[in-house]
């Protein structure tokens, strides 16, 4: 008989190789647990050791302020806008400079005419002294005669006094144009200066005013808050900004860092959407509290040292852009493309011996 099939025993049992499978959501589960330690190790101390400083894209401000009261008129403004300097910015009209104008001009005509009446005055004085000086000398002539006479008992008590009285009349007259000549030169002098400082006065505020056109003290562009027409201002109040120069970033720097930013530094300034090269060039000996738009709900608001950071490269940034300052490490990135390639190696060879494990039929 030929023997269709081997029976196998039922007390013998074949040693199957157990094939060894690494579950991979073990690693992936290992992977996340090491990115959260990593995350929670990067919030608590990793400003102690990466620099991620917080700035503000900023330039210098110059505020127009109204000179006097008055309203915004015409404002042919838009935001945004560039402006050079002497450009209209808008016309504010006063209604107390036009009649300190006025008043001061009314003024200005009164001292003109008593200077005009002064001289006046002066050439009369002038023309009528050689008349006082004759009629003088005549006075006298009469009076010592009628006083001789009337030692003689040949001229009448009234006429005596009627001379004398002449005589002391035209003294009177003499005296006082004299004095009135001789005191023209001071009085001209007094007046002048008065006349002249109502007069620089006046061309001061004229000019301050300038019919109420308000001109661009320098050039830049417009600040986003721009008043309404019909707006009152007073004196001393903030009509408008206008930012000029070269734009710098203000970073606030952490509170505590292994390495300290020194001028000079290489930084790259990160808004998002464009990385420039950025350098540190003043770290200023003041501290301020981060803006509201840098603050963390669940950290109390500290107050960080500032650094003036100049953007280098030619580049720009819209103004008031948030940026982060960070150090251009490269040894960081190193060791990250480092580890990215190991976790990729793993997976490879994870999955190639998977497919290479033999199965039984």
């Amino acid at each position: 008989m030929r023997k269709l099939r081997s029976r196998q025993r039922p007390d013998s049992h074949v040693n199957e190789r157990r094939t060894n499978k690494r579950s991979l959501g073990r690693w992936i589960y290992l992977a996340m647990l090491f990115a959260i330690g990593l995350g929670v190790a990067d919030y608590a101390w990793g400003d102690f050791v990466i620099l991620r400083a917080p700035g503000l894209v900023l330039q210098e401000r110059i505020d127009v302020e109204a000179q006097y009261i008055g309203r915004l008129d015409e404002l042919p403004l838009r935001i945004g806008q560039t402006v050079h300097t002497g450009d209209v910015l808008g016309v504010v009209s006063s209604v107390e400079i036009s009649e300190r104008l006025a008043q001061l001009s009314l003024r200005v005509a009164e001292l003109t005419r008593q200077a005009i009446e002064k001289q006046e005055q002066m050439n009369i004085a002038k023309n009528l002294l050689p008349i006082a000086k004759v009629r003088v000398a005549e006075a006298r002539a009469v009076k010592d005669n009628l006083t001789q006479l009337s030692g003689k008992g040949l001229a009448p008590a009234d006429r005596v006094l009627e001379a004398l009285t002449e005589n002391n009349s035209a003294e009177e007259m003499l005296i006082r144009l004299e004095a009135q000549i001789r005191s023209h030169p001071a009085m001209r002098e007094a007046l002048q200066p008065a006349i002249d400082r109502v007069r620089t006065t006046v061309d001061n505020l004229t000019a301050l005013y300038d019919d109420g056109i308000m001109r661009s003290p320098v050039d830049g562009i417009i600040d986003s808050k721009l008043p309404a027409k019909g707006d009152v201002f007073l004196t001393g109040e903030k009509i408008l900004s206008v930012y000029t120069g070269p734009k710098y970033v203000l970073a606030y720097l952490p509170a505590h860092n292994l390495f300290p930013v020194k001028v000079g530094e290489e930084v790259r300034l990160e808004s998002g959407q464009e990385t420039l090269a950025g350098r540190i060039v003043e770290v200023l000996a003041v501290t301020d509290t981060l803006p509201v738009e840098f603050q963390n709900t669940f950290k109390p608001a500290e107050r960080s040292q500032l650094a003036r950071i100049i953007i280098a490269d030619g580049g720009s940034f819209p103004l008031h852009t948030k940026v982060r300052v960070t150090r251009p490490n490269q040894s960081l990135e190193t060791v990250t493309s480092f580890f990215t390639g190991a976790w990729r190696t793993a997976l490879s060879l994870f999955a190639s011996r998977a497919m290479a494990t033999p199965r039984n039929a």
